[in-house]
């Protein structure tokens, strides 16, 4: 059985936290790409602070789901979000596609409120799946040229898995 590992959100006002423990990985994308959603559709956040200092792994769909959250801040005129993390190869994994220049990362624990509640998990089909995953690379290829061409054919292969239009 896949560990899927879970993540943990908690509320301040408008400051938000969340707590990866486990993978951040494709197999749980879904769920995290809904929360971000709906934590964006009303009055947006002023902050976000989002802690891997549990995390095991994190894959390029887990780094482009903090891009959203950058995309959805900025957007809202808010503060870059703030990544803890104190284990040096993901903190090497998100400087390597330039998460740092949206993202302010923190190489330490974090502290401040205890994320508590699971996010809801989502089951969802395939081509929801292919299309979030697609959402996530897309977001990597806007940070920077080197992204776009690592990650360009994921999109276009996961675009056509979707059966979204290029």
């Amino acid at each position: 059985m896949i560990d899927d590992g879970q993540i943990l959100y908690a509320r301040h006002g408008d400051d938000w936290v969340l707590r990866v423990e486990g993978p951040l990985r494709y197999t749980n994308a879904n769920s995290m790409d809904r929360f971000i959603d709906r934590l964006f559709k009303g009055e947006p956040p002023s902050s976000v602070c989002v802690d891997l200092n549990d995390a095991t792994a994190i894959d390029s769909t887990g780094i482009g789901l903090l891009a959203k959250i950058a995309r959805g801040l900025a957007r809202a005129e808010g503060s870059r979000p703030i990544v803890f993390s104190v284990n040096p190869e993901i903190n090497e994994m998100l400087t390597s596609v330039c998460l740092d220049d949206v993202c302010c990362i923190v190489p330490a624990a974090a502290e401040g409120p205890v994320a508590a509640d699971p996010i809801p998990v989502a089951q969802v089909e395939e081509k929801a799946l292919a299309r979030t995953i697609a959402e996530a690379h897309r977001l990597l290829c806007e940070l920077s040229e080197d992204n776009r061409a690592q990650f360009q054919q994921v999109v276009a292969a996961f675009d056509r898995e979707a059966g979204t239009p290029p």
